[in-house]
């Protein structure tokens, strides 16, 4: 699995020519282009699918890094709902949508209606920058799960090579759950492992 830096690093070398190509080759007026790198940018660097492990991006949050606490209880790394392209782009979306319901439910129906009401009038000039916003997030999360896939077959591919071949490395699937993708709980497994052991000799 790429790391975090590596994840902007090339994300954000890949944004040049992307908004190149939509200002010269697909004829996107400016504010398109401006605001559909602002969602594959926010992407890159703070709502990536590794948020649902303590990675560079879940770092970024700051003091808000709580936000993705259940998150991440619920969602294990690489899992079909935090990084197939599309499906955890939207799942990511909708799971923020908490933090603003939230804040609505306390500040009361006042607020609520004000809400609503420039919601529902300011829609129609809006609409499209927010799915903009959103097709940049896609398509980065899209290049965040490409180079995952290429990493983790070109490591598996290397430890053959250097196994000699003799040593058959079992294919789990890019959303299969890694311990040695997750050194975290990789360490935690083996502390539980050591620690039923001990148990057992004890008795």
């Amino acid at each position: 699995m790429c790391m975090g830096v590596t994840h902007r690093t090339i994300n954000t070398m890949v944004s040049f020519p992307i908004a190149g190509a939509l200002l010269v080759q697909a004829h996107w007026h400016p504010l398109q282009a401006i605001v559909f790198l602002g969602g594959y940018t926010f992407a890159t660097f703070l709502m990536n699918p590794d948020l649902d492990l303590e990675s560079l991006g879940f770092q970024s949050w700051g003091v808000l890094r709580f936000i993705w606490w259940p998150y991440q209880k619920a969602l294990a790394h690489r899992c079909f709902l935090s990084h197939f392209p599309v499906v955890g782009t939207i799942c990511r979306i909708i799971y923020l949508m908490w933090v603003p319901i939230l804040m609505l439910l306390v500040l009361g129906g006042t607020v609520q209606n004000t809400v609503r009401t420039d919601l529902f009038n300011t829609w129609p000039n809006i609409g499209s920058f927010v799915l903009l916003w959103i097709l940049g997030m896609i398509i980065s999360d899209t290049i965040h799960a490409i180079l995952d896939v290429v990493s983790t077959d070109f490591k598996h591919g290397l430890h053959r090579v250097m196994s000699g071949g003799h040593h058959h490395h079992p294919h789990h699937g890019f959303f299969a759950h890694h311990n040695q993708d997750n050194p975290r709980r990789y360490s935690n497994n083996n502390h539980s492992h050591s620690n039923s052991s001990t148990n057992r000799r004890r008795r």
